[in-house]
């Protein structure tokens, strides 16, 4: 377990221990939400001082907002190595920054993009990691509505801001968001999918063991 999972936690421990009222599935949220925040702080720091070396700090900023708005709901594939994230974020970010600079997309090529990813949304957000398995149904039911919704955002605001560099950044942050998510990506890079799904199945069919057992004996 990297050192974000860890402190995550262990903080979300401390909070279960002096407040009264939290469910398991409302702690699993809290730890959820802490462990993407301690992932990122650093990188984020990082990649701002490079985007203002670089002059689009702008153009970064928004880009940051935007592919960070969906990943926080959709999730998706991280790098196994705290080393290998770094390097891998600032390919990503960058890349979309320069392509939404250098790149033009008609209305109905969006359009279709946009319908593709939806679909994408709707059958696999959120897509969860073997370090941060998302168990509760309610919260993976909650990231796929919240995830659906921006994506419709987001199309409607590349609609409205057709031609600018704003359309292509929301349309490639969505973009590759739907490839981190996808079973596919998963498989390329040889990471378990849907663990938080797995757990439950295996917790069930412990259930039904437990439970043929006291029948048998009883």
């Amino acid at each position: 377990m990297e050192f974000p999972e860890r402190l995550s936690e262990r903080l979300t421990r401390i909070i279960a221990e002096n407040v009264d009222g939290f469910s398991e599935e409302k702690l699993a949220e809290i730890n959820y939400g802490i462990a993407v925040f301690i992932t990122n702080s650093y990188k984020i720091i990082l990649m701002f001082l490079m985007a203002m070396v670089a002059g689009v700090f702008k153009h970064f900023l928004l880009t940051f907002l935007c592919f960070g708005t969906l990943r926080t709901f959709a999730a998706g594939i991280h790098a196994k190595r705290e080393w290998t994230c770094l390097p891998v974020s600032i390919i990503i970010y960058f890349g979309m920054v320069y392509a939404s600079l250098h790149l033009k997309l008609n209305t109905v090529l969006t359009s279709i993009i946009f319908l593709f990813c939806f679909v994408v949304m709707l059958r696999y957000a959120p897509a969860d990691t073997e370090e941060r398995p998302i168990v509760s149904k309610k919260l993976r039911a909650l990231l796929k509505r919240l995830s659906c919704i921006i994506t419709t955002l987001f199309y409607l605001l590349t609609v409205h801001n057709s031609g600018t560099p704003v359309s292509l950044i929301l349309t490639f942050s969505t973009v590759m968001e739907c490839i981190l998510i996808l079973p596919a990506t998963y498989r390329l890079v040889r990471s378990p999918y849907d663990n938080g799904k797995i757990i439950n199945g295996r917790e069930s069919q412990n259930h039904e063991k437990s439970v043929e057992a006291y029948s048998v004996t009883h």
